[in-house]
C-alpha cells in the first residue's frame, strides 16, 4: 500500500492566501498568476473561489487579485464598487472597471514552493507503479464507490456485490470535510482521504469499481487508476465521458473498443435499458479485458450496478443531511 503518499497532500487553501499575501499596495496580480504560483494554471478557478471565500481582508488584500484582462471582478469585502475605491487609494489606474497598463502593475514575484508540481511529481511516480496485468485469484466481491458533496462536506459510498450471483451484500457511506479542493486532473487528491476509511472493508477478493477513468484519460492515469496504485486493489474506471482516445468500429459482445496510437484504453458499453453509453478502462491490476467483461457483467442500466448504486446511496446521505 502506498497511502502514505496521502500525508504528503498540501493545505491548498492556505498556500493561495499565503500567496496573495504577498502581494503588495501599488500592485495587482490575477487568478491566473496566483494558479502558476501554487503550480498549475488549471487551477484559476479555485483562485476565485478561494477569494470568494476569504475572511481575512487585511492580512490576505483579495481587492489586489484581478482577472487577467484587467477587469477587476468582484470582492467579497464590499463589492466591486468598494474594490475600485480601494485599489485607486493605493494608486492604481481604474477605468470602465479595467486597471490600466495592467503590464507595468502587475505583481507576480511569488515566493513559492509550487505544491500542485510537487503533486504532479507524485501522480508521476505513482504511474509507474500502475500494471495491467490480468488478475489472476478468484474474484468475490465488485465494489462501486462513488463520493457526492455538500459544500465542502463529502459523502463517500461503498456498495459491494457478490460476483457470481450479482446480489448487493453491504453498503457502507462515510462523511467528512474535504480538505483539498476541486481541481481539474487533481481529483484523487480530493478523494482518496474520504474514500480511506473504506478500504479497510476491501478485502483481497475484491474488485473495486469507481466512477472515474483508469487508463482511458489523456495521461493514461485517471482517478482510478490512482486509487487503485496508492490503496494497492485492483480497479475498473468507469465513467460518462470520453476524454481521450477513438472509438473503434470493431467491437467485443456488448462493447465497442476504444483505441488510441493502435492501443486498446478502454471500451464502450451500452447498458440494457438505456442507449447512452459510459466508458470503461482497467484502472490497475486487472487487464483492458477484465475490466470490460466485469462491466458488462454488472450492466443493467447506463452505469453498472456497483457505481450506479454507489452513487444513489452517497446521493441519498447528501439529501439527508443537514450539514453546511
Amino acid at each position: 500500500m502506498r497511502s502514505d503518499s496521502l500525508g504528503g497532500i498540501p493545505d491548498l487553501w492556505k498556500a493561495t492566501y499565503d500567496l496573495v499575501a504577498q502581494v503588495p499596495e501599488g500592485k495587482v496580480t490575477t487568478y491566473g498568476e496566483v494558479a502558476k504560483a501554487l503550480g498549475d494554471i488549471v487551477a484559476s478557478r479555485f483562485v476565485g473561489l478561494a477569494m470568494s471565500r476569504n475572511d481575512d481582508i487585511v492580512r490576505v488584500p483579495c481587492r489586489r487579485v484581478v482577472q487577467s484582462d484587467g477587469y477587476v471582478g468582484g470582492y467579497t469585502g464590499g463589492g466591486p464598487e468598494k474594490k475600485v475605491r480601494l485599489l485607486r487609494k493605493e494608486g492604481m489606474d481604474i477605468s470602465d472597471w479595467k486597471v490600466v497598463n495592467l503590464g507595468q502593475v502587475l505583481f507576480k514575484d511569488f515566493k513559492t514552493i509550487y505544491p500542485l508540481k510537487k503533486l504532479r511529481r507524485l501522480q508521476t511516480s505513482l504511474k509507474n507503479h500502475l500494471t495491467l496485468d490480468e488478475f489472476k485469484g478468484r474474484i468475490g466481491q465488485v465494489a462501486g464507490m462513488d463520493v457526492a458533496y455538500k459544500g465542502e462536506h463529502a459523502y463517500a459510498a461503498m456498495v459491494t456485490f457478490d460476483y457470481e450471483s450479482g446480489e448487493e451484500t453491504d453498503r457502507i457511506v462515510v462523511e467528512g470535510d474535504a480538505k483539498f479542493p476541486y481541481i481539474p486532473t487533481y481529483l484523487a487528491f480530493r478523494e482518496m482521504p474520504i474514500i480511506r476509511p473504506l478500504m479497510k472493508h476491501v478485502n483481497p477478493t475484491t474488485v473495486l469499481m469507481y466512477d472515474g477513468n483508469g487508463i482511458l484519460h489523456p495521461e493514461g492515469f485517471g482517478i482510478t487508476s490512482q486509487v487503485g496504485v496508492v490503496f494497492n486493489v485492483p480497479t475498473v474506471g468507469v465513467a460518462k465521458k470520453l476524454l481521450c482516445g477513438t472509438v473503434s468500429g470493431r467491437s467485443s459482445g456488448r462493447a465497442r473498443v476504444v483505441v488510441q496510437d493502435g492501443r486498446v484504453l478502454g471500451y464502450v458499453v451500452v447498458g440494457e435499458t438505456n442507449s447512452n453509453p459510459v466508458y470503461v478502462s482497467a484502472g490497475h491490476k486487472v487487464s483492458s479485458e477484465q475490466a470490460r467483461d466485469i462491466a458488462v457483467r454488472f450492466l443493467k442500466h447506463r452505469v453498472p450496478e456497483p457505481t450506479r448504486v454507489a452513487h444513489l446511496v452517497a446521493e441519498s446521505a447528501r439529501f439527508r443531511t443537514n450539514h453546511k
